[in-house]
């Protein structure tokens, strides 16, 4: 049964199929809550279209430490409070180390656009550090945690 004027955005960036995967997960999370789920890639978001969901999950995979810089360019063009009363997540998938600085460092950026409630951050290892070649998949019990995201976010367990 979904929830009345309850819906959820997953934006993602991937090169390798990673994160895309993650985010196909989190939505199946949200979906299994009861929130009618839409899975999109930031190369085709307006950030205007942000406003017509009130919960949001954003994924990226680690570069540096960080966000993709494409990711972190479309982040950076959102009005200031363009996230103001949305409760929102962060995913990523990271070859080696850094994942949870990743994370870290998408909660401020969260912040810094007006986000209410910041649902607590996954990072899934997968993939190579480099993204030069797929790497191994993301992991049965990652994914797990990448559903539960998807329940925390809609406010289920």
């Amino acid at each position: 049964m979904k929830k009345r004027g309850k819906n959820a955005l997953v934006l993602f960036f991937s090169k390798t199929g990673h994160t895309k995967r993650a985010a196909e997960e989190v939505a199946a999370g949200l979906e299994s809550a009861g929130i009618s789920a839409t899975v999109k890639g930031f190369a085709d978001t307006d950030p205007s279209e942000l406003e017509q969901f009130s919960l949001l999950a954003m994924g990226s995979p680690t570069h540096g430490g960080k966000p993709a810089k494409k990711v972190r360019g479309f982040m950076k063009s959102l009005p200031k409070k363009s996230l103001k009363g949305k409760r929102v997540a962060a995913f990523t998938s990271y070859g080696r180390v850094r994942g949870n600085h990743t994370i870290g460092v998408f909660k401020k950026l969260l912040k810094k656009k007006g986000a209410k409630a910041i649902v607590p951050g996954v990072a899934v290892k997968a993939g190579s550090p480099l993204s030069l070649w797929k790497g191994p998949d993301i992991r049965e019990e990652d994914l797990g945690r990448l559903s539960a995201l998807g329940r925390a976010l809609a406010g289920k367990k």
